[in-house]
């Protein structure tokens, strides 16, 4: 092949190879035109569902509730009517109900298009906490969630040195860890727990007996002391230091 024709052929080539890029540049610039398309149509449609009243909160429903009100539970969760279902925090609205001291556990849900569910599950009174304030019962765990008039028949009380909510606060929540860790028969036998403060906790059973627990650290080693100096007659079982609970009476 002479020069001339190699020469040729080489432009040929040069030219196919520019034909096909500019052919790939236009496909390129038009996938990329689709696709900026149809984020524009994606955002715009978004947009038009969050502001729109196809989603707007029209009611709100409150489940679980005795003693609290639906509208306690609708002013702590402050939530306004027309709002955008998408754009509520339902989160926060659970947390803002559960700040209310009778709620153990609150959990928002959306019911599209146009509702809100709030159900709410309440503390269950397991104890009466007794202060120079007055009465208010207390859940399982110590929490002190409701004043009232005069202790209810049938629960055992916990007495404590100061304000219930407020400064008595811990020392009734150790009165009720303590509780939990007597054994199951000696539990059902307690008229009172003492609990002046955090670290001198003390158990008066139905019988006269009393038990000196002292503070909540160590209280399984305690409850299995205790279990073993039981089956002496005694008036007093002190196991606030297990290593030497002693007997008394």
């Amino acid at each position: 092949m002479t020069g001339a024709a190699r020469s040729g052929v080489i432009v040929r080539a040069q030219r196919r190879f520019r034909a096909r890029r500019r052919a790939g540049s236009r496909r390129a610039l038009r996938r990329a035109v689709v696709i900026v398309a149809v984020i524009g149509l994606l955002a715009l449609g978004g947009w038009l569902l969050v502001n729109s009243s196809l989603v707007a909160l029209r009611y709100v429903t409150v489940e679980g509730t005795s003693r609290l009100t639906v509208a306690q539970v609708l002013d702590a969760a402050h939530v306004r009517e027309g709002s955008s279902l998408v754009r509520l925090d339902t989160t926060a609205i659970a947390r803002r109900v559960d700040a209310l001291a009778p709620v153990e556990r609150a959990v928002v849900t959306r019911k599209w298009p146009h509702g809100l569910v709030i159900h709410v599950t309440e503390r269950t009174a397991a104890a009466v906490g007794i202060s120079p304030d007055g009465a208010v019962l207390l859940d399982a765990s110590g929490v002190a969630f409701a004043p009232v008039s005069s202790p209810p028949a049938g629960l055992l009380h916990v007495d404590v040195s100061a304000a219930l909510p407020g400064a008595g606060a811990d020392a009734a929540r150790a009165g009720m860890r303590v509780l939990a860790e007597l054994p199951a028969r000696l539990r059902r036998s307690v008229e009172t727990v003492q609990a002046p403060s955090v670290d001198a906790i003390t158990i008066h059973l139905r019988d006269g007996r009393t038990v000196i627990w002292g503070s909540p650290e160590d209280s399984a080693t305690k409850a299995a002391v205790l279990r073993v100096l039981l089956r002496k007659g005694a008036l007093v079982y002190d196991v606030s230091t297990p290593s030497v609970a002693v007997t008394r009476g």
